[in-house]
């Protein structure tokens, strides 16, 4: 994937530079929180959504920079209180912020994480957004972050419920994860046509959806030294994952109350079990499916390189292992 963002370099640079300004505070306590937080965010997905897709309709200006930068401040701060909600002690191979500063100290963060950004999408300056365009995209904006608070919500309420539907766990993870690369693309494809804007969120979303896909499936297979956060955590909770929901369906139906408790109490059985039954391979390929769909959404767009590159990108996510 690092190869895949070096032509952004320079745009991500503008983006990182966004969301410090965003972050600047007066008071020199939370100012140095935030410095002693560091590089904490994430691999930059949803930034990249927004640039190439800007790149793909007439190019990335200071506006996507900015509005990059606000979705990644939302999506840090999903970061910070998952973190906390899980009890994870590691992300990017360094303390989370709860282990760091406290659990009360990590949810006023994320809460400060979520307004800087409204404030840095509500304050975009007339020149960038006129008020009609700035009304829309802090609409958008506040309406994808109520989803993947929506999302997650929903995700808790049903930890442990086997019966649990696919098509419920379709919606959570639309919610949790794919609303908010739905966002970031569609904010790319800011000045584009009807269609490409449609197209850009078609894409975005069926990108989340591929990439929540084999986060769950890599929190049962992965390696936690690479990936760099602790794994297991659904397993543990009880969450109601694709490759658990296909596992349970290749046990028979006499068999499956058992198998789930036994999943839930040896996490190393159940991690070794779920993959024997078939439930990493048969949801990966589900993952490919939702890659296909953001692949075809592309022929909205001039051939070039910049639709090339989402092309690698939705593909990237199927083969990733961290």
């Amino acid at each position: 994937m690092l190869e895949l963002f070096a032509p952004l370099a320079g745009h991500f640079a503008a983006v990182e530079t966004a969301m410090a300004a965003a972050l600047s505070d007066d008071e020199p306590r939370i100012t140095g929180l935030i410095a002693d937080l560091g590089r904490f965010h994430g691999k930059m997905l949803r930034p990249a959504l927004t640039l190439l897709m800007a790149d793909a309709c007439s190019g990335a200006t200071n506006l996507h920079h900015r509005l990059a930068a606000a979705v990644e401040l939302i999506h840090t701060a999903t970061l910070i209180h998952d973190d906390l909600i899980d009890d994870a002690v590691q992300r990017r191979n360094q303390p989370t912020a709860h282990v760091r500063f406290g659990n009360t100290t990590s949810v006023l963060l994320g809460d400060y994480f979520y307004t800087r950004a409204f404030h840095l999408v509500a304050n975009l300056p007339e020149s960038l957004a006129p008020l009609n365009a700035r009304h829309r995209l802090m609409q958008r904006l506040t309406e994808t972050t109520n989803a993947v608070c929506r999302g997650e919500l929903h995700q808790q309420l049903t930890a442990r419920n086997q019966d649990l539907s696919e098509a419920e766990y379709d919606r959570i993870i639309y919610a949790k994860t794919a609303a908010l690369c739905e966002l970031s693309s569609e904010f790319g494809a800011s000045g584009g046509t009807p269609t490409q804007v449609a197209c850009a969120a078609a894409y975005g979303r069926a990108c989340g959806m591929a990439f929540q896909i084999v986060d769950d499936c890599l929190d049962l297979s992965g390696d936690a030294e690479k990936i760099g956060k602790t794994l297991t955590t659904d397993l543990e909770r009880g969450r109601m994952t694709l490759p658990v929901l296909r596992a349970l369906a290749a046990t028979p139906a006499t068999e499956r109350r058992e198998f789930f408790q036994r999943i839930a109490a040896d996490i190393a059985w159940g991690r070794t079990e779920i993959e024997r039954r078939g439930g990493i391979a048969s949801a990966l390929d589900t993952a490919r499916i939702h890659v296909r769909t953001a692949t075809d959404a592309l022929a909205a767009f001039p051939s070039g390189s910049a639709r090339d590159r989402l092309h690698q990108l939705a593909s990237f996510i199927t083969s990733r292992d961290r």
